[in-house]
């Protein structure tokens, strides 16, 4: 016995198969943007973090891979990263800590060439200005720059000058998206072909 389709069936089954695929390239694009909000500055060589001090092996290396860094003397400080590349950045987050609690300031550079203590002359993307105290608040600051080397000057206030957990963000590629909408494109022509 044969069992025959009605074109309607046909098409709830093609209709249930695209969106079938079309979900499952939503949580492609889903991972992806996932996968952009990762530190980027954590897992570098050890040459890619450079400070102005540090105190007790509290380093740049250690403030951008969940530890936190004590510049071990009060006053303007920084601290850098180098990601290797130029990249489209998103945001920079990372958590104050002192003691004892006071007025402090960060400002946040970001350029293609190494910055260190030579900081006078460029413009700060992002600056943060306030009354802080010790590991008490979570500083998130929006980027919207591209850029290799990336920089926190900070000023400790009353305190040693010194950062916590310290992460920065770039922005997706455009890539994942690029290819969801070819494929979406693809699979809308195939679907109206044989229709």
């Amino acid at each position: 016995m044969e069992i025959e389709f009605t074109k309607p069936f046909e098409q709830g089954v093609k209709m249930r198969k695209l969106t079938s695929v079309l979900a499952a390239a939503a949580l492609t694009v889903f991972a992806a943007s996932s996968h952009a909000a990762d530190n980027i500055a954590a897992g570098l060589s050890s040459g890619s973090y450079t400070e102005s001090g540090s105190y007790g092996g509290q380093t740049a290396q250690e403030l951008f891979n969940g530890g936190w860094w004590s510049s071990g003397n009060f006053g303007t400080q920084w601290v850098q990263v180098d990601l290797g590349s130029s990249l489209s950045l998103s945001s920079i987050k990372y958590t104050i800590t002192m003691a004892p609690n006071g007025s402090i300031w960060q400002n946040v550079y970001v350029s293609d060439t190494a910055i260190g203590s030579d900081w006078s002359l460029l413009t700060p993307i992002a600056t943060f200005a306030d009354a802080a105290g010790h590991n008490a608040e979570v500083i998130t600051l929006n980027l919207s720059t591209s850029g290799r080397y990336v920089e926190i000057v900070a000023n400790g206030g009353p305190s040693w000058t010194g950062l916590v957990d310290a992460s920065i963000t770039a922005v997706p590629e455009p890539t994942a998206y690029l290819m969801l909408l070819a494929g979406i494109s693809l699979l809308g022509a195939i679907a109206r072909r044989r229709a």
